[in-house]
């Protein structure tokens, strides 16, 4: 979901300070966030400290893997086909399914996922918020 207003008069100062501001919200979030490249498998780009409480992992395990590895034997295959449907079509998603901790724990997991688009309109990224649901 991506304001279509955007502020262009910004100064370098600014954008420095916008991004200090952006990266203390991801970092301070009390929901799990994970940046995704929209290449094959979705490199995972970015994790937060609420994605290791969440599930276990460490950021330096899951930097460039593909978020497939919290799935299991009860990890709802039909979700993650229309997952995948959303996701070529360029729209966000939202679902519902059980997905696994570092310690084979299973956890009922809720997420959002929003494509983030470059200045071409091309998906260049997926951002997903996700919780115990």
């Amino acid at each position: 979901m991506q304001s279509s207003k955007r502020n262009t008069n910004w100064t370098e100062n600014d954008r420095i300070t916008l991004e200090n501001i952006l990266n203390i919200a991801l970092d301070s979030n009390f929901s799990s966030v994970m940046l995704t490249g929209a290449a094959d498998g979705y490199p995972i780009k970015y994790v937060n400290p609420a994605f290791t409480e969440l599930t276990g992992y460490s950021c330096d395990e899951v930097i460039g893997e593909g978020p497939g590895f919290l799935q299991g034997p009860k990890t709802d295959r039909d979700l993650l086909d229309h997952l995948r449907k959303k996701l070529e079509s360029g729209s966000p998603f939202h679902g519902k399914t059980i997905n696994y901790r570092k310690d084979g724990s299973e956890f009922m997991m809720e997420w959002k996922i929003y494509p983030i688009n470059d200045s071409k309109d091309k998906t260049t990224h997926y951002l997903a918020v996700q919780r115990a649901a």
